[in-house]
């Protein structure tokens, strides 16, 4: 199997919502209450630190499949998930890496190149110009947010979701550079603070 940006994906689309960012000259197109909205996701997503959690995947052909994730804020994140996938997505700082233990097929590609690079960074402000707001709509009970990296427009896009009696990240879409839709949803968000640097080392056996 080839190393590619929809093969990472295919297992790495889960956390490709952990970082909000947007560049001053979009922000100017939103009205006062798409900037409000805005402002409270990345309230939010400022708080979120060290987590852990469940997940749920849908991916573009309709396959399903959950497990636990775990993040780290700058940079670390880990994917697990449950049988009979096994599949290990882990971001280490500088590296996606991808273990497939059933075909035993390893991936690696530097998390610069991906979506990824819009969640993992420390900063959840919204004055990078290196990310645009393309949407911010209402719903019932939050918002609904899509984003794009204005250094590779063509790569594909984030949308966000939050909202819930808890005001919380509920799920994202990651939709890939031939239009390829991932969506995850999170069952749980629970914040940690003594998640181990194990976790994110590359988990290709040695």
């Amino acid at each position: 199997m080839s190393l590619t940006r929809r093969n990472i994906l295919a297992g790495a689309a889960a956390f490709t919502a952990l970082g909000l960012a947007g560049p001053g000259l979009a922000q100017t197109n939103l009205t006062p209450e798409q900037r409000r909205l805005v402002a409270r996701a990345q309230a939010y997503m400022a708080t979120m630190r060290s987590v852990r959690g469940r997940f749920s995947e849908t991916g573009p052909r309709g396959q399903r499949a959950s497990g636990a994730f775990y993040l780290r804020r700058p940079g670390r994140m880990r994917f697990e998930y449950d049988a009979p996938s096994r599949l290990v997505v882990v971001a280490d700082g500088t590296f996606i890496h991808r273990w497939d233990p059933r075909l035993e097929v390893y991936q690696q590609l530097p998390t610069n190149q991906t979506p990824l690079s819009l969640l993992l960074d420390n900063d959840a402000s919204l004055s990078s110009r290196y990310i645009r707001i393309e949407t911010v709509t209402p719903t019932s009970d939050g918002c609904q947010i899509t984003l794009r990296d204005a250094r590779r427009p063509r790569e594909g896009s984030l949308t966000l979701v939050f909202g819930g009696s808890s005001y919380r990240l509920r799920e994202w879409t990651v939709r890939d550079a031939q239009g390829a839709a991932t969506r995850v949803q999170l069952a749980t968000i629970t914040p940690v603070s003594n998640l181990a640097d194990s976790l994110f080392r590359n988990p290709r056996p040695s």
